[in-house]
């Protein structure tokens, strides 16, 4: 076989002259012995030119648009060069535009299939694959700006990834898909893609409220990370409007990640779900309605009983925390070892006390938990914390101090 001895002397030019006097139905018979010589080289040390060669090849015999795309996702990590598209010129403009629709679906493979993709979609006219794979791989394909060899076609210019996509007639059509189809890849790291999808979107190539709709759809099919989840919000910066229309939305996932925190609160690293919860941005009305969730975390490691700590202080500040509320977190808090969290509930207690005289008896009754610290010091700043309000307190109290 001619084409075996061409490749065998590393010609590729002979291999592309030799592809183009055959006819189709040649090429294809060749393409058995070739998968046999294939076999033979990968045995042996090979040149470079002769591995490129066997490439151009069995590309090039590959005589339906499914048997090229189940080749080129086989061996999708050769370079794309000039002699790619030599061969693929050698079919018809409906056989390549057909074998650009069926490498879309899985464009993410590698960059060499996303690239000969974007070829055939510019060589052929046919519209830019709508699957998902394909948009993401266009994405990260503008993000790294690879050059094209010569008569490869496909790339924009521009200094960075927003510059490029503004000028890449993709966009129109990408751009909406990439909104309405996201996935964590899109929304989640690294997250230039979606501040470019961002910027984007407030220029009008898509629509800003389903891009919103979209993320939290994700957030709640699949919650990402806790720092994963704050760049994106931070990225997207939702309007006040924004943030409320979405508050159904915010709420299930607040719900959902205080239970994680109550559950596995003691066992596992609960930074990642705290992030998320401070990124959501709950407003006191919201956290109100989660009061025994935030109760129940108090009992847990130093960052989450913290996290909760702050949460109900704001709330009893808003006056939206019940008074047995104060008392049970007094109870949870008082008494355990970790300086930091008894100091917090003390000041939380002097506050409470100067906003509300009238209510100074029972929150004197509850900062009495800490009279049994185990820490001397603590005790300490319990009774002067004691001594300092006590005079606007009843004689029961005074005398159950004492």
């Amino acid at each position: 076989m001619k084409l075996v001895e061409l490749v065998e002397a590393g010609d590729l030019a002979g291999v592309v002259r030799e592809l183009g006097a055959l006819s189709p139905e040649q090429r294809g018979a060749c393409a058995a012995g070739l998968r046999a010589h294939r076999e033979a080289v990968s045995r042996r040390a090979n040149t470079a030119e002769v591995k490129t060669a066997l490439f151009a090849a069995e590309l090039g015999c590959q005589v339906t648009p499914d048997a090229a795309a189940s080749w080129l996702l086989t061996y999708r990590y050769f370079k794309v060069e000039t002699w790619t598209v030599d061969v693929l010129d050698l079919q018809p403009v409906a056989w390549r535009a057909e074998l650009a629709a069926r490498l879309g679906e899985r464009a993410t493979a590698s960059d060499t299939v996303y690239t000969i993709t974007e070829h055939l979609v510019h060589d052929t006219g046919c519209p830019p694959p709508a699957s998902r794979k394909f948009v993401l791989a266009w994405l990260y394909n503008r993000a790294n700006n690879r050059e094209r060899p010569a008569r490869v076609r496909g790339g924009v210019p521009g200094a960075d990834l927003l510059e490029r996509l503004r000028a890449d007639p993709f966009t129109p059509t990408l751009v909406p898909l990439a909104v309405a189809r996201p996935g964590r890849v899109v929304f989640g790291r690294p997250g230039w893609l979606l501040e470019a999808v961002v910027a984007l979107t407030a220029e009008g190539f898509a629509d800003r409220a389903e891009l919103v709709d979209n993320l939290f759809r994700d957030m709640a099919g699949d919650p990402p990370g806790g720092a994963e989840a704050a760049a994106m919000l931070e990225a997207v910066a939702l309007t006040p409007a924004e943030h409320a229309r979405v508050a159904p939305a915010r709420a299930a996932l607040a719900a959902r990640l205080l239970g994680r925190l109550r559950d596995d609160g003691t066992h596992t690293e609960p930074a990642p779900f705290l992030a998320f919860l401070r990124a959501l941005r709950s407003t006191p009305a919201e956290n109100a309605l989660l009061v025994r969730d935030h109760l129940a975390l108090l009992d847990r490691s130093l960052p989450v009983a913290a996290h909760a700590q702050e949460v109900l202080a704001g709330l009893d500040e808003s006056g939206l925390l019940e008074p047995d509320a104060l008392t049970e977190a007094c109870e949870r808090l008082l008494l355990r070892p970790e300086r930091k969290l008894v100091r917090t509930q003390l000041a939380w207690l002097d506050r409470a006390i100067q906003r509300h005289p009238a209510r100074a008896d029972r929150l004197l009754a509850d900062l009495s938990i800490a009279f049994g610290q185990g820490d001397l010091g603590l005790r300490g700043c319990a009774l002067d914390l004691a001594e300092r309000h006590v005079a606007g307190a009843g004689e029961s109290v005074r005398d159950a101090l004492r």
